[in-house]
């Protein structure tokens, strides 16, 4: 394996996973001496009887629980000081999001509220300029749908995206019992994000050993399991080895710096009603290919997660990348065989326009990756048959 110069890996999460994992949640709050969270979830996200099973670790704990079920399915600015009142006034000292997306970033940015004040400034990127200090202690409850974001110091707080290394959870909670029934199309737009991050993490020439090994985990994790989890086989432990890969991709995200499929694909979505997910699907192998050219050796290592020692050890140097490449297609095939929407096998597939394509190029306009971007959006443009290696 080739070290960067200089690289640096820090996350903050434990990770908790596996049968009974959230009877350790009283025991991992009072740890930290925290005798009295508020549990924030999305009743309708996450369910009655899933909130009932939090609710039951604590039942011989000691502590005291307050709960806020009804937060909404995007975050609004306007709830966080009545987030914030409830908090002091029931004399919470730890909050506990249960679920995935909006709940989470809702319970960041409570918890930035309540510790810290609402006094950070954040630059262009949303990115914390000021340390907003120490925070509260932050427990999630992982369920099925979500995409990584959770476990990054990634936040939504309706009006911008903030960033800090202290918004990171303190414990992820990866317990079976909690994964319920996720419409199929979220779950699988949400293990999309978290599979390509983890790629572009896995290629990021500034990640160090300790990102790509996280990396490595996710994409073996995702591509082994969720064809499984749309087949019904087995479902809950598939879809708990998907949420642990999505959390492996999301410590490995805020490890690195965001990619190319990412950044496309945000700017792509405005013109489009397909998931997110969806459309970092469509440029990955596009990405791989394009990749494989400057750097052989590390996308061919991708392989790897996806067919296992035995397989990696007999496969030539060149037909890694390839091979590689296949996969990928082959898995979104697999997946678009139990789908009602299917992952198309291009943009144009997708809805959108040479002027909106145009559009997204040029806003990422660099001399240093602008020829690799046009690569990767004309192959995209076209789908597989356009790959040649």
């Amino acid at each position: 394996m080739r070290l960067p110069k200089k690289f640096s890996f820090a996350s903050p999460l434990k990770i908790n996973c596996g049968n009974r994992a959230l009877s350790h949640l009283p025991i991992e709050l009072s740890a930290v001496n925290a005798y009295a969270p508020l549990l924030l979830a999305d009743r309708d996200q996450v369910g009655n009887k899933r909130i009932s099973t939090v609710i039951d670790a604590f039942k011989t704990s000691g502590l005291t629980l307050g709960i806020y079920d009804r937060l909404p399915d995007q975050p609004q600015p306007d709830l966080m000081p009545v987030l914030a009142r409830m908090y002091r006034d029931g004399g919470c000292d730890s909050i506990i999001a249960v679920g995935s997306g909006s709940v989470v970033d809702s319970a960041k940015c409570l918890n930035l509220m309540v510790s810290a004040g609402d006094h950070g400034k954040s630059d262009d990127s949303g990115r914390n300029l000021t340390d907003p200090g120490r925070l509260r202690p932050l427990m999630l409850v992982a369920t099925g749908g979500g995409n990584g974001d959770e476990v990054t110091g990634y936040a939504n707080d309706g009006v911008r995206r903030l960033c800090s290394p202290r918004l990171v959870p303190r414990v992820a909670f990866i317990d079976p019992t909690m994964m319920g029934d996720r419409d199929d199309r979220d779950l699988v737009d949400g293990a999309l994000i978290a599979l390509v991050h983890a790629v572009e993490s896995f290629l990021d020439d500034s990640a160090g050993p300790m990102c790509r090994a996280y990396a490595h985990t996710a994409i073996g994790l995702i591509v082994k399991h969720l064809p499984a989890v749309l087949r019904k086989t087995d479902r809950e432990k598939n879809l708990c080895a998907v949420v642990n890969g999505q959390v492996a991709a999301g410590c490995a995200f805020f490890g690195s710096s965001p990619g190319i499929c990412h950044a496309l694909a945000a700017g792509l979505k405005e013109g489009t009603d397909l998931p997110l997910g969806f459309l970092m699907a469509i440029l990955l192998p596009h990405l791989v290919s394009e990749a494989g050219f400057v750097q052989p050796e590390r996308v061919g290592e991708l392989l790897y997660p996806m067919v296992g020692a035995d397989i990696f050890a007999v496969t030539a140097e060149d037909l890694k990348t390839p091979r590689t490449i296949a996969l990928f297609w082959e898995f979104f095939d697999a997946l678009n065989t139990e789908l009602s929407m299917k992952i198309p096998s291009s943009i144009g597939g997708a809805g959108l326009t040479d002027e909106r394509i145009k559009r997204v190029q040029s806003r990422l306009a660099s001399n240093s990756i602008d020829d690799h971007v046009a690569r990767i959006l004309e192959g995209a443009r076209h789908g597989a048959s356009t790959i040649d290696h």
